[in-house]
This record gives C-alpha cells, sequence and structure tokens, in this order.
C-alpha cells in the first residue's frame, strides 16, 4: 500500500470514532454507566490513534496527486492546514480520555473530566468534519462551487465556451456555408 491508499483507508476512522464515542460518552453519564463510559473512552484514544497514520501520509497523498489534471492546489493546503488544527484537537481529546480511563475509578475526578472528554470529542468531530469536507474539495469537483480548479476550467466554462465557438457570432457562416451580413444596413448597401 502507498500513503494514499492508507490515507484514504483510515482517514474517516477518527471522525466516526470521535463521534460514536462522544455520543456514547453523553449516554454513559446520563445513564451512569460504567461500562459504556469505559468503551466510549477506549473509542476516543482510538480516534487519537487512528489520526496519526491518517496524518503522517497526508504529505505522501499531496505529493502523488498535487500535479494531477483537475486537483484543486488550493484545497490541498486549506485541507492541510484544517489537519493540523484537527490533529491537535483530537490528541487533546485522546490524552482527557486516557486520563478518563486511568482515573474513572476516582468519582470526584470523573466528574469533572468526562464532561471535557465529551466537549473535546463533539470539537474533534467538528473539526475531523471540516478536514474531511476540505478533503473532498482537492479531488471531488462536484463539491466545488464554480471554483477554477488545478489550472483547469470547470465543465460549465468549457460547455460556454464550445457554444460560442459554434454560435454565428463566432462562426459567420450560416447553415449553408454563406457569410451572414453583420447587420441589416449591409444588406441594403
Amino acid at each position: 500500500m502507498n500513503a494514499a491508499q492508507i490515507h484514504l483507508a483510515l482517514n474517516h476512522a477518527p471522525l466516526f470514532l470521535s463521534l460514536i464515542g462522544g455520543l456514547l460518552l453523553i449516554l454513559a453519564i446520563v445513564r451512569k454507566n460504567d461500562l459504556l463510559t469505559s468503551i466510549s473512552l477506549f473509542m476516543l484514544v482510538a480516534a487519537a490513534l487512528f489520526t496519526a497514520p491518517v496524518f503522517l501520509t497526508g504529505e505522501g497523498t499531496e505529493e502523488m496527486v498535487e500535479k494531477t489534471i483537475g486537483v484543486n492546489e488550493m484545497a490541498i493546503e486549506s485541507h492541510e492546514d484544517m489537519a493540523k488544527i484537527a490533529l491537535i484537537v483530537i490528541i487533546i481529546t485522546g490524552v482527557l480520555a486516557l486520563g478518563g480511563l486511568l482515573l474513572r475509578k476516582k468519582a470526584s475526578f470523573a466528574k469533572t473530566l468526562l464532561p471535557v472528554v465529551v466537549l473535546f470529542s463533539l470539537a474533534s468531530f467538528g473539526t475531523m468534519a471540516q478536514t474531511a469536507h476540505l478533503g473532498g474539495l482537492i479531488r471531488h469537483t462536484e463539491l466545488q462551487s464554480g471554483n477554477v480548479t488545478g489550472g483547469q476550467e470547470n465543465g460549465k466554462e468549457q460547455e460556454n465556451e464550445e457554444a460560442e465557438k459554434m454560435s454565428p457570432a463566432v462562426n459567420p457562416t450560416d447553415s449553408t456555408g454563406q457569410l451572414q451580413k453583420k447587420n441589416k444596413d449591409e444588406e441594403d448597401d
């Protein structure tokens, strides 16, 4: 497997682990369920761990795709900048979740730590979702809104140019191959 394959195979794991882990932790807090608390905290630690290979393969993936036709280089930079923020947030979440696992027997500490972990898990999901969205803009032109991508014009602009080439204003011959007169005054002369 190359960097791009690893990046694409693993990039959704931290996103969904942080969301599901955070939602399970909310449920665990409401139900005061120690098993759900442990499962959710393990999921959040796993989300942080999965983020490492995703982030580390990002640069290799960029090198592979940045010169490809249709790739939006500005989107690559935005994706990379957001990935750095998401990495920091999800590492903090993972460390807090690990602390929650190690200190879950201390009720007073867990009572204050778990809501903080919930907030960071939701922040992790939000930053990872934005990172994923920006990553999708790199190659998926259907997600882009009329931006010029990778030095190539989008399909609608290309269609307009092709239509102009075929229109009488650009091609002054009529269907019989005869030159059309530019205006009525020229016909009268």
